[in-house]
C-alpha cells in the first residue's frame, strides 16, 4: 500500500529507512516524494497523509479492550497512529520516506501519563545536596552534615546549606525526633535548611530561624506548624505550609544554574517516557516557566500545571475565583500547556512524628492506645464544599491531596454535591488515598472520581512498619492502599509519581501496583489483596491518566489517536511482574515525533542524567506526600 492516502499512488522506492541511520539514508527519495505530495494535494486542495513512521516486530499493548494482538503501529505524518496491526500489514505501509523503527520485541505502548509529579521541584532540589532518605544514627547524621558543610566552607559564614532527601523519621534509634540541636552542634555559623523526603516535614537551625524571624511569638500559618517545646520555643521542625516561613528567605540560584537544571530535568522526562502530566503544585511563575521552556521546544510534552491554592485563600471561593480566571487570561499561551485544574491540600502525611493526616478515628500512641489525635483538616468541609461549588461553575477541575480518610470523605463529599446524572463530569481528583473508608468506595465512581495513586508506596517499608502500623493499628493498616477495592467498586485509577518526593521510576510503579512488595526487603507484600492486574496497572498510568488530564486524543493505541508512544526493552506482558522494574524505555515519540532515541549519542547522555536526577527521593520506598511549592 503506498504512504500517501489521497486516491493517489506511488509505489514505494528502496527500502525501509532505519531510524538510526535515517537522516544520512534520506536524500533523493525524499524529494521525489515531497514531488508526489506536491502533486497530491494540488489534486486533493489538502495535504496528503503519508506514512511518516512505522515501528515493526514489537508487542502491541494497546491499552483498549478486546483489542487483537498486534505487532506493530504506522504513523502518519500528521502525527496521529494511521493503523495498529501485524508486521506484514504495516510493512505494506512502508514508502521512500518512512522511518522505520525495529521494536526487538519489546512493548510498544501508549507513552506514560503522570497524573502527579513536580518536575520544576525536581530541578531546583538536584542543585542541593542530598541525604538520600538514608536511616541513620546520630553521630552518622552529625558527620553527613558536617561534611557538606566542609565542602563548602568557602561560603562561610552566611551561605545557605540546603538538603534534600532529609528522611524525617530516620534517626536511630526508631522514635528519635530531630529538632535544630542537631544543627547548632554543627562546627558553622551558616544557616541550614533541611528539606524532609515527604516535603511535609523540615528542619532549620536556629540562625535559619532568626533570618526567617521564626520566634515563640510566630504564629503558626493556616494549614502548617512550627513544632515548639514545652516552653514554646520552636525546636526547628516545620509541618506543612510552616516550611514557607523559612523557605521564602533563602536566596533562589541564579537564572543560569536553573535553567540547566530545568533542560536536564525534561530529558529526564523524556527518558523515562513521560509523554504527559501533571505538576500538582504550580503557581503563575510556575506557568510561565512551562511556556518558556515549551516555546524553546525544551518540552513537547502536554502540561497540567495544577495551580495551588492555600488554605487561606480556600477559605474565600469568590476571590480564589478571581485569581484563577486572572491566571486563565493571562497565560493563554501553547495548546499543550493547558490550565484546567486547581490542587488544594486537605490534610498532610500519616507517619510519625508528623501525624498530620486527618483521621476519622484518633491516632494511637507507640504503645496501641488511643489518643485524642485525628490529625488537621487544612480545609473544612463546608470551606471546601464552598470552594468546590464556585470553581466548578467555573469549569475548573479539583485535584485534592488527600491522605488520611476524614480528607478523603470531605473531598468526597464536595464533588457528590457538584455531580449531576447526565452532566460532563470535570473529573475531579483525589490524589494519594493511602488510608479510605471501606463505606466510601463506591462513592467514587457515583461522583466520577478519580482516585489519583503513587503506588510504588505500596510495598512494606520502615514507613509502614515502623512510622505508621503502631499508630493506626490492624485493621486500618491493611487497609492502606486500596486500589483492587476501589476499581472493583467502579472507581477509575489514574497512575502518578509524585517525583521527586520518589524517584522517577515508572515501572517501578506498575511493579508494584501489582505484587505490593519490596524487592529490598525481605517481608511479605503490603495487602497482597489490594494488587491490581497487570492490565490495570498499565492502564492506570495511560489511558487512566489520560482521562484524569482530560486528554481523550491520547492515552491508547488506536487509529486516530495522536501517535504519544514509547518503545521497551523487554515485552513486559511476557516478563516476570519483578523483572518489569529494570525496563528501560528505547524510543519516546510525542505526536509521532522521535524525542527520544536511547541508543543515539543526545539519547546515552540524557540517560546519563536522567540516572542521577530522576534518582531524587532515592531511598523512598513510601510515601503519601505532595511538594507544597517549588
Amino acid at each position: 500500500m503506498p504512504d500517501v492516502f489521497d486516491g493517489t499512488s506511488a509505489a514505494p522506492a528502496g527500502g525501509p529507512l532505519h531510524r538510526r541511520t535515517f537522516l544520512a539514508a534520506a536524500g533523493a527519495g525524499a524529494l521525489s516524494v515531497a514531488a508526489a505530495g506536491t502533486a497530491a494535494q494540488a489534486a486533493t486542495g489538502r495535504h496528503p497523509v503519508r506514512v511518516s513512521t512505522v515501528i515493526l516486530n514489537g508487542s502491541v499493548f494497546t491499552a483498549t479492550h478486546g483489542s487483537a494482538r498486534a505487532q506493530a503501529v504506522a504513523v502518519g505524518s500528521d502525527g496521529r497512529i494511521l493503523e495498529v496491526g501485524c508486521d506484514a500489514d504495516i510493512r505494506r505501509r512502508i514508502g521512500p520516506r518512512t522511518v522505520v523503527i525495529d521494536a526487538e520485541g519489546g512493548t510498544i505502548m501508549p507513552g506514560l501519563q503522570d497524573g502527579h509529579m513536580h518536575p520544576l521541584g525536581a530541578a531546583a532540589q538536584s542543585l542541593n545536596p542530598s541525604l538520600g532518605n538514608a536511616t541513620m544514627t546520630v553521630a552518622q547524621f552529625h558527620a553527613q552534615i558536617q561534611g557538606m558543610l566542609d565542602a563548602t566552607a568557602a561560603q562561610e559564614p552566611d551561605g545557605w546549606l540546603q538538603v534534600t532527601d532529609w528522611n524525617p523519621v530516620g534517626l536511630l534509634p526508631a522514635g528519635t525526633v530531630a529538632d535544630k540541636k542537631l544543627l547548632d552542634s554543627l562546627n558553622t555559623r551558616r544557616p541550614i535548611f533541611l528539606q524532609g523526603s515527604d516535603f511535609h516535614n523540615s528542619l532549620a537551625n536556629s540562625r535559619a530561624l532568626a533570618l526567617a524571624r521564626v520566634d515563640r511569638t510566630t504564629p503558626d500559618p493556616a494549614g502548617g506548624q512550627i513544632v515548639r517545646d514545652g516552653s514554646g520555643e520552636p525546636t526547628g521542625l516545620l509541618k506543612d505550609d510552616a516550611q514557607g516561613l523559612v523557605t521564602r528567605v533563602i536566596p533562589p540560584p541564579s537564572p543560569e544554574r536553573i535553567e540547566a537544571a530545568q533542560i536536564k530535568m525534561a530529558g529526564t522526562l523524556l527518558a523515562a517516557g513521560i509523554t504527559s502530566f501533571l505538576d500538582a503544585a504550580s503557581g503563575e511563575e510556575s506557568v510561565k516557566t512551562y511556556a518558556e521552556l515549551m516555546a524553546k521546544g525544551v518540552l513537547p510534552q502536554r502540561i497540567t500545571p495544577a495551580l495551588l491554592i492555600d488554605a487561606e485563600l480556600a477559605k474565600k471561593p469568590k476571590e480564589a475565583a478571581e485569581f484563577l480566571r486572572g491566571v486563565r487570561k493571562r497565560f493563554a499561551g501553547p495548546a499543550g500547556l493547558r490550565l484546567t485544574t486547581v490542587k488544594v491540600f486537605l490534610d498532610g502525611v500519616m507517619e510519625f512524628p508528623a501525624q498530620s493526616a486527618a483521621l476519622l478515628d484518633p491516632y494511637l500512641d507507640a504503645q496501641g492506645r488511643p489518643t485524642d489525635h485525628r490529625g488537621p483538616l487544612h480545609v473544612s468541609d463546608r470551606d471546601y464544599r464552598a470552594l468546590v461549588a464556585a470553581l466548578d461553575a467555573d469549569g475548573w477541575q479539583m485535584h485534592a491531596h488527600a491522605i488520611g480518610d476524614r480528607a478523603v470523605r470531605t473531598a468526597l463529599n464536595a464533588y457528590e454535591a457538584v455531580a449531576r446524572p447526565g452532566r460532563h463530569s470535570r473529573r475531579h481528583t483525589i490524589t494519594h488515598l493511602q488510608l479510605v473508608h471501606p463505606d466510601d468506595y463506591r462513592r467514587f465512581a457515583r461522583a466520577g472520581v478519580v482516585a489519583s495513586m503513587q503506588l510504588q508506596w505500596a510495598m512494606p517499608s520502615s514507613f509502614t512498619n515502623d512510622a505508621l502500623r503502631p499508630f493506626i493499628g490492624p485493621e486500618r493498616y491493611e487497609r492502606l492502599y486500596a486500589a483492587r477495592s476501589l476499581a472493583k467498586a467502579g472507581a477509575l485509577l489514574a497512575g502518578g509519581s509524585d517525583w521527586p518526593v520518589d524517584p522517577l521510576a515508572p515501572f517501578t510503579q506498575i511493579a508494584t501496583a501489582i505484587d505490593r512488595s519490596n524487592p529490598g526487603e525481605n517481608q511479605p507484600p503490603l495487602n497482597a489483596r489490594e494488587g491490581l492486574t497487570l492490565s490495570q496497572s498499565l492502564v492506570m498510568h495511560t489511558a487512566g491518566a489520560s482521562y484524569q488530564l482530560h486528554d481523550g486524543g491520547s492515552g491508547t493505541v488506536q487509529s486516530g489517536k495522536r501517535a504519544d508512544l514509547i518503545v521497551l526493552d523487554r515485552d513486559i506482558i511476557k516478563v516476570p511482574v519483578k523483572d518489569i522494574r529494570g525496563t528501560q524505555v528505547q524510543y519516546t515519540l510525542v505526536s509521532g515525533r522521535v524525542v527520544h532515541d536511547a541508543a543515539s549519542e543526545t539519547g546515552r547522555a540524557r540517560a546519563e542524567a536522567a540516572q542521577r536526577m530522576g534518582a531524587l527521593g532515592a531511598g523512598r520506598t513510601h510515601g503519601g506526600s505532595c511538594c507544597q511549592g517549588h
